[in-house]
């Protein structure tokens, strides 16, 4: 597949229709489709992650029951599981459904996650059973990164303005639902955490749907079949690993539980373990294999340098989602005219601020002389104006009391600096990795960058064993600030050898 969208002299005549197709504001109308398809995907997680950590530590009936610490514990678990089962999905989309149909399979899988939560908790046993095997579920990724696997696919390699700003574009889809989402499920939530659970599950239906109706129509022969189709007997094998692993797996876990060996720590610190030494493998796997070119493997080099700053930001974001959820609820003030605002609701500031910006850069990278800046300069100033944005959140922390209450503003602030911050790495870096991606492997190659994730969810794991309550835990704004200001360096540093071969 990457060889055809490298102009080979025999390209699909389909493919070739698909470059030239522009009509969806100078983009293929695929991008639109899998534009529609993160707007779906973004409402249905935006609205879970917008009432679930409530939902797991309010007391019950209205929630679960569970300590603060337990409930950003389970998140980040969550989290990290789904980083590392990208690679199963990404696996299954190249070798064995193909792109378009991982993406609808897997949205199925997550509707139904999201499903088993919109099940009203008839009891406090049943209610977290349920709440086990949604998060189970939405550990398996089935789709892996499918979608920005085939939105790389829709443009020749040396295309980098118009591939730059689709990325953004899926940025702007993001930002749209966002505003919608936490501010509809987050008043939702407030008086039925179920109904709110369901409408994500409905989302997520939609999602694996607009892919359906629009295949052959808008992607040609893209994502279509299994761009390095896996044998019977591979696959046989494959699958009897896999199951062997979860098996032994489960087992294990049942075993040291009932006899009182095994705990919710011991299973956040097995997670944690393979959340660390599976993307590592994985990307030694990939980085070694013999299938990939003498010049796919240099470009492989200067993908890792840049993967491990990605870790860094990752990691910023993962903490700051679940600190900031609790800083929020805890150390801001809701009221505005008698009206006391879901704490979910302020993520729309973000989201909105992200609209005007995302739209901004999608004409910055398309029709300005910044869609050339390297790589690298577009990934040092998006590390630094992050840092800044958590500077904004620390100067409260770092300057209030210990039972303070402050202004919405320092979060309006946070938000407005951190979506300039994103739109110089979020789009830039899933870019970069689709340009560099080795011959049929695509899918696997974003995966790879997408477990930068699951690395930055293995250390949170850790870190909120440490920062257990919302005062402890908004010390986070001052550490990443000073780590991210560190990791900028690093980059700076790095780049002329970076830069020589990107």
């Amino acid at each position: 597949m990457n060889t055809e969208r490298n102009e080979n002299k025999q390209i699909d005549p389909q493919l070739e229709a698909v470059y030239k197709d522009r009509k969806f504001f100078g983009h293929p109308r695929g991008l639109g489709a899998l534009a529609a398809g993160n707007f779906f995907n973004s409402f249905a997680w935006g609205g879970v992650y917008a009432i679930l950590i409530y939902y797991l530590y309010s007391p019950y009936t209205k929630g679960l029951g569970f300590t603060q610490g337990e409930a950003a514990s389970m998140i980040a678990a969550m989290g990290a599981c789904n980083s590392l089962f990208v690679i199963v999905g990404s696996w299954l989309s190249d070798r064995v459904l193909g792109p378009r149909k991982a993406l609808v399979v897997g949205n199925v899988v997550k509707a139904i996650s999201f499903g088993l939560l919109a099940v009203p908790a008839f009891s406090l046993t049943q209610g977290r059973i349920f709440a086990v095997l949604s998060l189970i579920l939405m550990s398996l990724p089935i789709m892996g990164a499918a979608n920005p696997s085939m939105t790389g696919l829709l443009y020749r390699s040396d295309d980098d303005g118009r591939r730059d700003a689709a990325f953004t574009i899926h940025n702007v889809a993001n930002a749209i639902t966002g505003m919608i989402s936490p501010i509809l499920i987050g008043f939702i939530g407030m008086s039925d955490y179920h109904l709110g659970f369901f409408i994500s599950a409905m989302a997520a239906l939609a999602y694996g749907l607009v892919i359906l109706f629009t295949g052959k129509r808008f992607f040609g022969t893209i994502g279509e079949k299994p761009a390095n189709p896996v044998s019977r007997e591979e696959l046989k094998k494959a699958g009897l690993l896999f199951a062997g692993v979860v098996i032994l797996l489960l087992a294990g876990i049942g075993i040291t539980v009932s006899m009182g060996v095994m705990n919710f720590d011991g299973i956040l610190n097995i997670i944690t373990t393979f959340s660390f030494v599976i993307p590592i493998v994985f990307l030694y796997k990939m980085y070694t294999n013999k299938n990939i070119t003498k010049e796919e493997h240099t470009k492989m080099k200067p993908f890792l340098k840049i993967w491990c700053v990605q870790c860094v930001v990752a990691l910023s974001a993962v903490l700051l989602n679940t600190a900031l959820a609790v800083f929020i609820e805890a150390k801001i003030d809701r009221n505005f005219m008698g009206i006391e605002f879901a704490p979910a609701t302020f993520t729309s500031i973000y989201n909105l601020l992200g609209l005007v910006m995302g739209a901004f850069f999608v004409w910055v990278w398309g029709s300005t002389k910044f869609g050339k800046l390297k790589v690298t300069k577009k990934f040092s100033i998006g590390v630094l104006v992050n840092a800044a944005a958590y500077a904004v959140l620390a100067v409260p922390v770092l300057t209030g009391g210990k039972g303070s209450i402050f202004s919405p503003l320092w979060v309006v602030g946070y938000y407005f600096i951190l979506t300039i911050g994103d739109n110089f790495i979020n789009p830039i870096g899933v870019s970069m990795t689709a340009k560099l991606a080795p011959a049929s492997y695509e899918t696997q190659m974003q995966s790879a960058w997408q477990q930068s994730n699951s690395i930055a969810n293995g250390i949170s794991i850790i870190a909120f064993k440490f920062f257990v309550t919302a005062d402890q835990q908004m010390m986070i704004f001052p550490i990443m600030t000073v780590l991210l200001v560190g990791t900028c360096l690093v980059l700076l540093k790095m780049s002329k050898k970076i830069d020589a071969i990107v």
